[in-house]
């Protein structure tokens, strides 16, 4: 019996610390609902938090990315439930995302997430800033690109549809890098619908609202112009008149407060009047006397009803004074 004894010990030996820490130290739960939120290559790890009964201490975190053989600790001992790994990985990486959870000196199991690679993994969002402009029969299309392109990594295009408003038939261009397209050789006063997406190589990106805008023609858009420039003008003008401290204010200001009275003669032509200068003085004084020098004009009246051939009789007063 104690040779068999014997051999049982170091197969005790082994198994001892196992049992000693299942005991002394249970296991810790692992992190539930891991996944990555990777939009417009901004990664960030996500997960539910651990919910133990001991709450004296915070349950810690850790986020590990497997790289082949290569394993690059990304956040570690944190107490948020979340990693952001935007720059801590380079876009061509391809590996395998691990959390774990720790408790004083107890940890959970790591849980693995399957591959991932930013540069093909991630979500490329609407263009930014879609916008149409119509000259004429053409419409202009600007519009952002959904994130600044990482050059030699992600080589976006674009493609832009657009459509009339009342048609179901759909027209793609496929642009590279330009953010602005003419279409041209469009119907007159018709409205048009534009929508555009990015895509890479392994990405199809999120189709943007469409925007609608109505072809015009050149006399509508002169038409405009001066309607324009007219409304300036006439903002302008009433500016002048309104804005204290301008010429035109003060001008119109002055002749305002003239025409509202009182109207009184100047006092220069009251001094004028009421003393006349030297030379006036003589010219009115020999208007004076030439006036009082005028001869005297005797008027005879003849009777229409007199005869002709009557002969005046003479004047007895007449020829009496006449003798004397």
């Amino acid at each position: 019996m104690r040779p068999a004894l014997l051999l049982l010990i170091p197969a005790l030996i082994t198994l001892l610390p196992a049992v000693l820490s299942s005991n002394t130290e249970p296991g810790l739960p692992a992190p539930s609902n891991v996944h990555i939120d990777s939009y417009n290559m901004k990664h960030i790890v996500k997960w539910d938090p651990v919910k133990v009964k001991d709450e004296s201490m915070p349950v810690m975190y850790s986020v590990g990315f497997q790289l082949y053989r290569d394993f690059r600790e990304l956040c570690i001992n944190i107490t948020e439930t979340e990693c952001d790994f935007t720059e801590k990985i380079q876009s061509t990486w391809r590996g395998k995302m691990m959390v774990q959870a720790e408790l004083g000196s107890r940890r959970s199991e790591w849980v693995v997430l399957p591959d991932f690679q930013p540069s093909k993994n991630t979500i490329i969002g609407p263009v930014k800033s879609l916008d149409l402009n119509s000259h004429s029969e053409n419409l202009a299309v600007d519009f952002s690109p959904p994130f600044s392109p990482i050059p030699d990594v992600l080589a976006i295009e674009y493609n832009l549809s657009y459509w009339k408003e009342d048609s179901r038939e759909k027209k793609t261009v496929n642009l590279r890098s330009a953010r602005t397209y003419v279409l041209d050789n469009l119907e007159r006063y018709t409205n048009y619908c534009v929508q555009v997406y990015a895509h890479t190589p392994y990405i199809k990106g999120l189709m943007s609202d469409p925007v609608c805008k109505t072809t015009v023609t050149d006399m509508t858009y002169i038409v405009v112009l001066v309607c324009v420039l007219v409304f300036v003008l006439i903002v302008g003008i009433i500016g002048l008149l309104v804005i204290p401290e301008k010429p035109l204010h003060q001008a119109v200001s002055k002749i305002k407060n003239w025409l509202d009275g009182p109207y009184r003669i100047p006092s220069h032509v009251l001094d004028y009047l009421e003393d006349p200068p030297p030379l006036a003085q003589q010219e009115y004084t020999q208007n004076t006397l030439e006036e009082q020098q005028c001869d005297h004009i005797s008027i005879v009246l003849l009777d229409p009803c007199q005869d002709d051939h009557e002969e005046m009789r003479p004047d007895h007063h007449q020829s009496d004074s006449d003798k004397t």
